[in-house]
């Protein structure tokens, strides 16, 4: 009996990102059954006590797919671009807090690893870890000087430290 054509498109979402205000959604297309084009897309929301975090981004890569099918692990590169907005909540020696909103940037490059487990015809399982290099922008959306040698601060420690992490844990329908 012939093998039935391999499934060539793939949208996957991250049930646990549910529980934590984080929404992620990707599609891939696969050439030959080994050659995988990503994109992504995701938005998130959290809010404690004194601060918020509210962030909007988007990724596209390319995975190598080393069983030529859907059900297989894979190399791959991603290039990602992410926006948000926070509110940081600082206390000063008395005890007094002060609140600034900022504006967060993260620009990412990272080289990742995976495998996609094939549970039925259709539904899978992708499990990704990537690490690479990344840039980190923090801009305070105010004049306040002690916001701008927070943010000074922090700037000069995202720069120090370039590391991207990438990763997905999702659950997905292939057709």
């Amino acid at each position: 009996m012939p093998r039935p054509a391999e499934k060539t498109d793939s949208i996957n979402f991250s049930p646990l990102g549910l529980l934590f205000g984080s929404y992620s959604l990707g599609y891939e297309h696969l050439w030959n059954g080994e050659h995988g084009l990503i994109i992504e897309g995701s938005f998130s929301h959290q809010t404690g006590t004194d601060t918020s975090a509210t962030s909007a981004g988007g990724a596209i890569g390319y995975r190598w797919h080393w069983r030529g099918r859907q059900d297989s692990g894979f190399l791959g590169v991603t290039a990602s671009q992410g926006f948000g907005t926070a509110d940081a909540a600082l206390f000063d020696a008395n005890h007094q807090m002060s609140k600034w909103k900022l504006d967060v940037r993260a620009t990412m490059l990272t080289a990742n690893i995976g495998k996609r487990w094939m549970v039925t015809d259709a539904l899978n399982i992708t499990l990704r870890f990537g690490l690479g290099w990344a840039h980190y922008a923090v801009h305070a959306q105010t004049s306040d000087m002690d916001a701008k040698a927070a943010e000074k601060k922090v700037n000069d420690l995202l720069t120090l430290f370039p590391i991207g992490i990438d990763g997905e844990l999702s659950v997905g329908y292939t057709f």
